[in-house]
C-alpha cells in the first residue's frame, strides 16, 4: 500500500468513530563523505528503509535536532537553511572541520515516515520522500554539561544548506526574463526568441489542471 492510501486508511473517513491510529514523523538522511547519518523525530531507534534513524527527542519530549520549515521553490528562489544536529563526537567533529568535502556538495535529505500504533519501531510502510537540499558548509560549538559528577563535552554542528536552485543567477542559463532570453537569442545568431515574453503576464494568473 503507498505511503497516501496506508494514512488515509489510518485517518478514516467522515463516517468513522475510531481515532487516528497512526503519525506521521520526519526522517533525515545527511550524506556526508565516508559517513552517514540518519536522524528521526521520534524517541529511540527506529529502523525503516532498511537502516537505522536514531531519534532526536528526549525523554521531556524535546526535539534537539533543530530542522527549519523548507519553503517551496517553485519562485525561483534558494533560501539559506541552518539545520543543527544534536551531538557528534571529537573525533567526527575534527573530521568534518579538516576536510570541507565531507560537507560540501553533499545532500541532506528529508522524508516522511507513518508510524502506526501496532508496528513497534519497524514501521512496514515505506517512507516517502519531502525534499531534498545541499549542503554548504558546516559550523561547529562545543559545551560542557552535566552536574559536578558526570561533566561531559558535547559537540554540535550546525549545517549550512540550500536547495537546487542555489547559483542558478551566475550560470550562462540561469536567469529567464525576457531580455536577458533575446540578448541570448542575439549572440547565438538567432533574430530573436520570445520565449519569456510573457513570463511577468502569467506571474499572478492561477492555472488549474483537471483529470484522474
Amino acid at each position: 500500500m503507498s505511503f497516501e492510501a496506508e494514512l488515509l486508511n489510518a485517518t478514516g473517513g467522515a463516517d468513522d468513530t475510531f481515532d487516528i491510529r497512526a503519525s506521521t514523523r520526519r526522517c533525515f538522511h545527511y550524506a556526508f563523505k565516508d559517513q552517514d547519518v540518519r536522524l528521526w523525530d521520534g524517541i529511540g531507534v527506529l529502523i525503516a528503509d532498511g537502516h537505522e534513524w536514531i531519534g532526536t527527542v528526549d525523554v521531556n519530549g524535546n526535539n534537539m535536532h533543530k530542522a527549519p520549515t523548507v519553503k517551496d521553490t517553485r519562485d525561483g528562489t534558494s533560501p539559506r537553511y541552518t539545520f543543527s544536529i544534536p551531538y557528534v563526537d571529537r573525533e567526527t567533529m575534527e573530521a568534518m572541520r579538516a576536510d570541507d568535502d565531507k560537507v560540501k556538495g553533499r545532500s541532506l535529505t528529508c522524508y516522511h515516515v507513518i508510524v502506526k500504533h501496532d508496528e513497534g519501531m519497524r514501521p512496514g510502510t515505506a517512507l516517502r520522500f519531502s525534499y531534498r537540499l545541499t549542503m554548504q558548509s558546516a559550523n561547529f560549538s562545543d559545551a560542557v554539561e552535566g552536574g559536578p559528577d558526570n561533566l561531559k563535552r558535547v559537540y554540535s554542528p550546525s549545517i549550512l544548506a540550500r536547495s537546487g536552485e542555489v547559483g542558478r543567477s551566475r550560470t550562462p542559463s540561469g536567469t529567464y526574463t525576457d531580455t536577458s532570453q533575446r540578448e541570448r537569442a542575439r549572440l547565438a545568431g538567432f533574430a530573436s526568441d520570445s520565449f519569456c515574453s510573457f513570463v511577468a503576464a502569467n506571474s499572478n494568473r492561477t492555472y488549474t489542471i483537471e483529470g484522474t
